[in-house]
């Protein structure tokens, strides 16, 4: 089995667990390759800030010594490849010839390579704008098509110059990430994503897409079948006690400044609560193309609907908490904030109310996906899932399948029952265990660790030693302060 391994993303644990698969494949008689496909592209997601550049950081020294270190242990490095110059040339005038809005963006591809679909996922993430224009930004447009336009030519010549039986990349969403799936697909190559596992200490591989809603359910499945009765019931009901105490557990909590305890008065008496708790409208935006909507389109269509029925109903209290994330996305909380009703409270992301604190008071949840929704059929409320995610199907959340149905579910002589708790059991248990350990990288956080016993800093000694001071945070709270 001869794998290739092609890389564009330098930060860890990406970088670290392409040399992590590299050498479990060696040390099982294989014959991996490196190739980094990521220099002096035009525009890239993982830019330095400008600061930073200015302290000496760089991202080229990194990628040189992990080379170094790979070389070092029998793995074939690749040199840093120029593609073809006819392929090159029709890239190049294919960069120049977008013009558009979103859906052209993201349906724009190069001889049925989706390549507009991963820089359109870059450009929404980057702005944090579900409804990104890139006819106001068409200068940066065309940067990201030219980036990743070059690293498909790249990958192609690097399949070209191996003919691996597999291709390895991280994630497959990002404009540079993208383009290696495609160019495996355009080649025939079977295609591997890895990606973070359940903690920091784990990464996991996967043969479809990563934000494919049917395939993690499939593999949620697949992993309670396969566990030990007994131990997969303990860990899925750890994970939710866990969730339901603000546990960020495989990613940073989201809840960790808000005051525990801090919710909402009762009630007015002869009213219902119900709470509708929102995701980032950009990472569906960004993602889009891998799963199928529903009756509703996006999260606001769902809400505006859901506003009018509790209008309607008379006797519902609608609260609506905005993630705590779209704090930074000013562009996001402005189009929820236009939502106006007599009936309707907006907990504002900045807001340090407790999260779970207004799950305890809810007499009904609503959601379009977060995972608080499971979260809360697990509490032993009564869930009502209006959009697509990775407990969709599940039987762990009522699902109506139009607004005429979300009414009847809100109607209170239907007396919407909670679901048990012990359906949500197979999602807890594969979100507490997947992905496997490390034995080459030595992670000590989220972002940084050490691989083959070095620390690729991608920051000079001396910054890494302020940033580990906790500079930056101490800088950030005196200009709070002022």
């Amino acid at each position: 089995m001869h794998s290739l391994l092609a890389e564009t993303v330098a930060f860890a644990p990406h970088l670290e667990t392409a040399g992590e698969l590299a050498l479990k494949a060696r040390d099982a008689g294989n014959q991996p390759s490196f190739a980094w496909l990521g220099d002096n592209l035009p525009w890239t997601d993982w830019e330095l800030p400008r600061i930073a550049r200015l302290a000496g950081c760089s991202l080229a020294p990194r990628v040189k010594r992990f080379e170094e270190l790979l070389a070092m242990r029998g793995i074939n490095v690749l040199p840093h490849l120029v593609p073809d110059a006819a392929l090159t040339n029709q890239l190049q005038q294919w960069v120049q010839d977008f013009s558009g809005d979103l859906d052209a963006l993201k349906a724009y591809h190069f001889e049925g390579a989706k390549l507009g679909m991963g820089v359109a996922s870059s450009l929404i993430s980057w702005t944090r704008d579900s409804q990104y224009n890139p006819a106001t930004d068409m200068a940066r447009v065309r940067a990201v098509l030219g980036s990743s336009a070059l690293v498909y030519g790249r990958a192609i010549a690097a399949i070209e110059a191996t003919k691996p039986d597999q291709l390895i990349t991280f994630n497959g969403r990002f404009s540079t990430c993208k383009p290696i799936v495609e160019a495996g697909n355009k080649l025939g190559i079977p295609v591997l994503r890895h990606e973070r596992g359940h903690a920091f200490d784990y990464y996991e591989c996967f043969h479809d897409q990563i934000h494919n809603f049917a395939y993690i359910r499939e593999r949620i499945g697949l992993a309670w079948n396969a566990a030990d009765p007994t131990e997969r019931t303990r860990l899925g009901h750890q994970y939710f006690e866990r969730r339901l105490k603000g546990d960020g557990i495989y990613w940073y909590s989201f809840t960790k400044d808000q005051e525990r305890g801090r919710g909402l008065p009762p009630a007015q008496q002869g009213k219902r609560r119900v709470v509708y708790y929102n995701s980032s409208d950009d990472e569906y935006a960004a993602v889009s193309d891998v799963f199928t909507l529903g009756h509703w389109p996006n999260q606001l269509s769902a809400v505006r609907d859901l506003i009018k029925i509790c209008e309607s109903l008379g006797d519902i209290e609608l609260v609506i908490r905005m993630h705590p994330n779209l704090a930074k996305s000013p562009i996001e909380c402005a189009r929820w904030n236009t939502l106006k009703s007599d009936c309707l409270t907006i907990i504002a992301a900045t807001d340090p109310m407790d999260s779970y604190a207004l799950l305890a008071s809810a007499d009904m949840v609503v959601c379009y996906g977060s995972s608080i929704g499971i979260e809360a059929t697990y509490a032993g409320k009564p869930t009502i899932l209006l959009g697509p995610c990775f407990y969709q199907g599940l039987g762990v959340a009522h699902e109506p399948a139009d607004a005429a149905a979300l009414q009847t579910l809100l109607r209170p002589t239907h007396n919407l029952p909670p679901i048990d708790r012990e359906r949500c059991l197979p999602y807890g248990h594969y979100y507490l265990t997947f992905g496997t350990k490390f034995t080459y990288y030595k992670p000590t956080s989220f972002a940084e660790g050490t691989f083959l016993g070095e620390r690729l800093g991608w920051d000079p000694d001396w910054v890494h030693w302020l940033r580990k001071q906790g500079v930056g945070k101490l800088v950030r709270k005196a200009i709070k302060r002022t």
